[in-house]
């Protein structure tokens, strides 16, 4: 007998980098999410088997000629569930996008910043390598949605995901505005770097939300809802928020806040002979493009970087900003800091208050350097 899709996506998977298809060397396991083992994620591109992986359960296993994908709720003009089939069938576009979790930086608010985790933090420490640069493939959300037909009084999207054995006790969850919904570089993936999606990264098919936090990225596709109202979630009500310390709400947690980061080991250590050092980063922004890139030694002269070209660029304004800068090193224990700004002379924080769910890292961190 066939499996249903429940009970594909109940197949247990153990939370190692092999059962995710990837080198078990170039990742670390941390509970059932994978994190790179090096901060080197590529320029154009993060090859697929070094990209990270944040999942509350383990992956669901699917088979596509199974799967359907429900489309309902009271804005949806004819609800309906579509097969694969019927969602290869729509015509594709490619969005150059990078992907990162909101808690990428989670253990900087202690290890940079100093802060004590809360109980509420107790969740994947990320340092920063949940993050990744990838071309997605696929339909857009809005011709998905019109199978369904979408009312003109249609104000909310609610993707839902298969992986049904996170913490909350429900499945993966978010909620969107239908104007980013309907932005036409808001798609459904199936495929990344030009093949076909693999089940770490949702396979058979996951939303592509570019600037927004990962949350909304939901992978391994169920339903998606078309509604008047808010779609309530644990995630998009209790987790994924912008807070003050005193855990004061201020709204969802969407754009990715500008940053920018090294491409170096937590702490880094080089062994030098004369020469100078490549030292390379990635900066990004969710509202608007990487303008610049600055740095710092110890506390020195903030100099201007060198910017990388991807050629993806002048089509998409998702990819990230990696630089680069020369450094001649002396002997020693070492901080280096970067800024990034964006088009609109938007920077980095020199301080960041403490977040109760230690998400939206972005402050200049001051990254430890040891020289020999």
């Amino acid at each position: 007998m066939a499996m249903s899709q429940t009970d594909a996506a109940r197949l247990p998977s153990p939370g190692t980098g092999s059962s995710f298809g990837k080198p078990a060397d170039h990742m670390r396991n941390i509970g059932t999410s994978l994190e790179p083992a090096t901060m080197d994620l590529g320029v154009a591109q993060t090859p697929v088997e070094q990209f990270f992986v944040c999942s509350g359960s383990p992956a669901p296993r699917i088979d596509p000629e199974q799967w359907h994908l429900r489309l309902h709720g009271d804005a949806a003009t004819t609800p309906v569930k579509i097969t694969w089939k019927q969602l290869d069938a729509l015509p594709t576009t490619t969005v150059h996008s990078w992907l990162e979790c909101a808690g990428n930086g989670r253990a900087m608010y202690e290890l940079a910043a100093g802060y004590v985790p809360a109980p509420t933090a107790q969740d994947t420490p990320w340092i920063l390598g949940a993050m990744g640069m990838a071309t997605w493939s696929g339909p857009t959300l809005s011709s998905v949605l019109e199978l369904a037909g979408i009312g003109d009084n249609a104000q909310w999207i609610g993707p839902c995901g298969l992986d049904v054995d996170n913490d909350e006790g429900e499945a993966a969850a978010m909620c969107l505005p239908i104007d980013k919904a309907l932005r036409p570089d808001t798609i459904v993936a199936t495929a990344m770097n030009g093949q076909p999606l693999v089940g770490a990264h949702g396979a058979p098919a996951r939303l592509v939300v570019p600037g927004w936090v990962g949350a909304y990225w939901v992978k391994w596709l169920d339903s998606i809802e078309i509604s008047t109202d808010w779609i309530p979630s644990w995630r998009a009500d209790v987790y994924y928020r912008r807070r003050l310390a005193d855990g004061t709400d201020l709204g969802p947690a969407t754009a990715h806040p500008i940053k920018s980061c090294l491409a170096l080991p937590w702490p880094a250590t080089f062994q030098v002979d004369g020469e100078s050092l490549e030292i390379r980063g990635y900066a990004r922004c969710g509202v608007n493009p990487v303008a610049s890139v600055e740095y710092s030694i110890d506390d020195g002269p903030w100099r201007n970087a060198d910017l990388d070209h991807i050629e993806a660029s002048a089509e998409s304004p998702w990819v990230w900003q990696p630089f680069n800068f020369r450094w001649s090193a002396e002997p020693g224990a070492h901080q280096i800091r970067t800024r990034a700004y964006d088009t609109e002379g938007n920077t980095q924080p020199d301080h960041l208050d403490f977040h109760p769910n230690t998400v939206l890292w972005n402050a200049v961190t001051r990254h430890p350097v040891t020289v020999t």
